[in-house]
């Protein structure tokens, strides 16, 4: 997969500096934009797999940037920027670095390396979180349905599992849709 850069400075010739080290370790420089508006544009309407702001963009600076980035889970940022930047109380989630001017080819290839690895991380922990809320959700259906039948037919917590087990077989559908349909009965 080829990993696509946007690149939002405030000057062509920047632009292309960074485009000419990025390429010259395999990544692809899919635009080079010069204002804030351009860049939420080319993230809205191109797949860009990481975003190097200048933080003295026109239109937003790169924090606010980077939030409304982070806003439309638009992906990884790194800012670009000729003083310290102060990131407030709550940083951007998209945030993964941010580099002082003057850069070296070193610093800017080892941060989007970092970045993306992060950013993977991230995305892998947002998954499993999603999963397991699911799990979570499921079960408590599960045990609702199993107390309505336990109580409604008498039987031991296993054997109602048990049945809404061999009905899920038997329809050939998900024990949570089985432990809906008995809530809703009930």
């Amino acid at each position: 997969m080829q990993n696509n850069i946007l690149i939002a400075v405030r000057t062509t010739q920047t632009g292309n500096k960074i485009k000419k080290i990025l390429s010259s370790h395999g990544y692809h420089v899919s635009s080079i934009v010069e204002d804030a508006f351009a860049a939420l544009r080319a993230l809205r309407t191109q797949q860009i797999a990481l975003s190097i702001i200048d933080n003295d963009l026109s239109g937003l600076n790169g924090i606010q940037l980077a939030k409304v980035i982070a806003d439309e889970k638009l992906g990884p940022v790194v800012i670009l920027s000729n003083y310290p930047v102060d990131t407030g109380e709550n940083p951007p989630a998209s945030l993964f670095g941010i580099l002082i001017k003057p850069i070296t080819q070193y610093q800017l290839i080892n941060t989007i390396k970092l970045a993306f690895l992060q950013y993977e991380s991230k995305i892998g922990l947002e998954r499993e979180v999603e999963s397991l809320k699911e799990a979570l959700e499921t079960r408590k259906i599960v045990e609702k349905a199993k107390g309505i039948l336990m109580k409604k037919y008498n039987l031991s917590e296993g054997e109602a599992y048990e049945r809404m087990r061999k009905t899920s077989m038997e329809k050939r559908t998900q024990l949570k849709k089985v432990a809906e349909a008995i809530i809703l009965m009930e």
